[in-house]
């Protein structure tokens, strides 16, 4: 069972599961349909996910896109959205300011949580969205990310 905290839109979803795929003009259905084929995607690699859009019960500010199980393996996944077109990127948007609000909200995640695996991992999904609904969208999974200076325990 999914726990979210956040639903997205009920009619877009829909639309996406009869394969009817965003004009990609909103920057927010954008987001929202990155994320989607994101966990899709993970699904289809056999993860299971635990929490979508998860926000640490003391501090809202903490959010993180997914929390996932890859085997005995916690995988906590940032999902970076883009139009094909983009000077950047998903990967390079993860910025400095960004790398500390992930790596507090893993944090808040640990300490939050009882009953923990003894292993966690940091992964990435890149989307890159065509700029019409005519072109093929592609993903990237990067696996075992190490962006942080500092340690998560």
């Amino acid at each position: 069972m999914i726990k979210m905290f956040h639903y997205g839109h009920p009619w877009r979803t829909f639309k996406w599961l009869i394969g009817l795929t965003p004009k990609f003009t909103d920057l927010k259905e954008n987001g929202e349909y990155g994320e989607w084929l994101g966990r899709k995607f993970l699904k289809n690699k056999g993860f299971s996910i635990l929490y979508l859009n998860w926000r640490s019960r003391k501090d809202r500010r903490y959010e993180i896109d997914l929390i996932c199980m890859d085997n005995e393996i916690l995988v906590f996944v940032e999902i970076r959205a883009r139009s094909v077109n983009s000077f950047t990127t998903g990967f390079q948007t993860i910025g400095k300011r960004k790398r500390r609000a992930l790596l507090k909200s893993f944090k808040a995640y640990l300490s939050e949580n009882s009953h923990l695996p003894l292993n966690y991992r940091f992964d990435v999904i890149e989307v890159d969205l065509p700029s019409n609904g005519n072109g093929k969208v592609k993903l990237f999974h990067h696996e075992n990310i190490a962006i942080f200076k500092d340690t998560l325990h």
